[in-house]
This record gives structure tokens, C-alpha cells and sequence, in this order.
């Protein structure tokens, strides 16, 4: 019951965010945050991904070296970290030959409030268990 709680807080915490604005003024990036994706399970799998907020908005890009051709890596941002995953918050667009872009209707600073969050890539649809990378979020 406890993660359905914190869960609610969460989208309660984001979805006020929303509602009270906060964003960028139109089409000024205000900032944006790095996040070095580690290889997991062997995969040697690894790069980044860069969240930037865009009027309001975080846009999402992934990149993977390592990662293989024609196949869909099913990408979200979970609670908690890396060491200690919790249940997704958002998904992300799938990671196809290395890349992912997703925008998503949060700011920098609804992530932050709702953190720790980390990104997380799974090797593919068929074997969804098994992590491929990982990043830590750290909005400062």
C-alpha cells in the first residue's frame, strides 16, 4: 500500500506542477540535464540520456552505444535509483538502433519534486525483465 501512496503523491505532486505552470518562456530551453546510462546484466550497453525542458515540457533523448539493430528496448523513468528500482512513472519511446526521443508533459522541476527517479532501458519486448542500462536522475 505504501508505493500506491507514494505513487499518488507523486502524480498529485506533478499534476500541481502542471497546473501552476512553471514553464520556460516560448521556445527558450531553460535547462538541461545529463544523465550517464551504465551497462548492465553484461550488456555492454552505455551512453546517455539528456533531459531538457522546452516550454514547460522535458524532452527526452537517449543514446546507446552497443545497442542492437532492429530491435525495440522498451525505455522508463522508475522511483527510485539504479540500485534500488521502484515502479515506472513514464514511459519512454522505445530505444531503436541506439535513440529514443519522448516528450513528456512535466518540468525539470515536477522530476525533481517527484525524485529520486532513475532511467531505465530493457534489452527487448520478448525478455522485458532484464535491464540493459541504467542512469541515476539528478535535477540540481
Amino acid at each position: 500500500h505504501m508505493k500506491k501512496l507514494i505513487i499518488l503523491a507523486v502524480v498529485v505532486v506533478l499534476g500541481l506542477m502542471l497546473f501552476l505552470g512553471g514553464g520556460s518562456p516560448e521556445g527558450v530551453a531553460s535547462k538541461s540535464v545529463r544523465v550517464p546510462l551504465s551497462t548492465l546484466n553484461g550488456s555492454d550497453q552505455k551512453g546517455e540520456a539528456v533531459l531538457t525542458e522546452v516550454d514547460g515540457q522535458v524532452q527526452v533523448a537517449i543514446n546507446l552505444e552497443g545497442a542492437p539493430a532492429g530491435i525495440p528496448q522498451p525505455a522508463h523513468i522508475h522511483i527510485g535509483s539504479c540500485d534500488t528500482i521502484g515502479d515506472p512513472v513514464y514511459s519512454l519511446s522505445a530505444v531503436e538502433d541506439g535513440t529514443s526521443k519522448t516528450t513528456l508533459t512535466a518540468s525539470l522541476g515536477a522530476l525533481k519534486l517527484g525524485g529520486p527517479l532513475a532511467i531505465d532501458v530493457r534489452k527487448s519486448v520478448a525478455d522485458i525483465g532484464t535491464d540493459v542500462a541504467c542512469g541515476n536522475i539528478v535535477v540540481e
